[in-house]
């Protein structure tokens, strides 16, 4: 099991390594900007998210993370507000489970166990765009005998792309939908639509992405 831990504690990070791992694989974030980077990049299976945290509050967080991430990561709000109003917040955010501090390491253990069993939903969707076909929820890109799987960045740019064809999607607007009010360089979309583009090559659509000056990126439907 791969967990990410959006907390701003520095002792209680410490002290959840210690007794989760090497049983599960860890990863810590201490800013709600980080945090959101992070969950949006890498397939955890679960996502433990503190409500205060510098940068972006967690409820922002995980409604960012809802609207951009192709796959429903479960989320468990790790918080020290305990009333039904902050819990029908939280969940009304997006979370599914709820914890509130102070809290035994075991419990959170058997949250995280439990979260992980259950199935995450499919988007139930597969995109076309002449022959080129992509399953968003799992990021496979297919056209005819070939198939390529793209990175989950990689499917979002082109899940975005293809859902705007013909018109052009400006960088601006690719990267709110990608990360939202987390920073990046400016190279980052740059980079993510170079990969993109490498690995359509393998479907034989290296031109299928294209840069429209002052407009943004496209896709050339007639190469589909």
């Amino acid at each position: 099991m791969r967990v990410l831990v959006v907390e701003d504690n520095r002792d209680l990070q410490a002290n959840i390594a210690r007794f989760l791992e090497p049983d599960i694989t860890l990863d810590f974030a201490s800013t709600g900007p980080e945090g959101l980077a992070l969950a949006l990049a890498h397939p955890y299976d679960v996502i433990v998210l503190d409500l205060t945290l510098p940068g972006m509050d967690g409820l922002r967080v995980c409604r960012h993370l809802r609207q951009a991430a192709p796959r429903l990561v479960p989320v468990l709000m790790l918080t020290a507000r305990d009333t039904l109003e902050d819990k029908e917040e939280g969940f009304a955010a997006g979370a599914d489970d709820y914890l509130v501090k102070p809290f035994s390491l075991r419990e959170l253990r058997w949250r995280l166990e439990a979260l992980a069993r259950r199935p995450v939903p499919p988007s139930g969707r597969t995109l076309s765009l002449g022959s080129l076909l992509l399953e968003p929820e799992s990021g496979w890109a297919r056209r005819g005998e070939r198939q390529v799987r793209l990175s989950r960045t990689e499917a979002r740019v082109l899940q975005l792309l293809m859902e705007a064809a013909p018109e052009s999607v400006p960088a601006a607007t690719l990267a709110d939908r990608l990360w939202g009010e987390a920073p990046r360089e400016g190279s980052a979309l740059r980079t993510h639509v170079y990969g993109l583009r490498k690995a359509l090559g393998e479907l034989g659509l290296e031109q299928l992405v294209v840069t429209r000056r002052h407009e943004g990126y496209a896709l050339e439907v007639h190469l589909a």
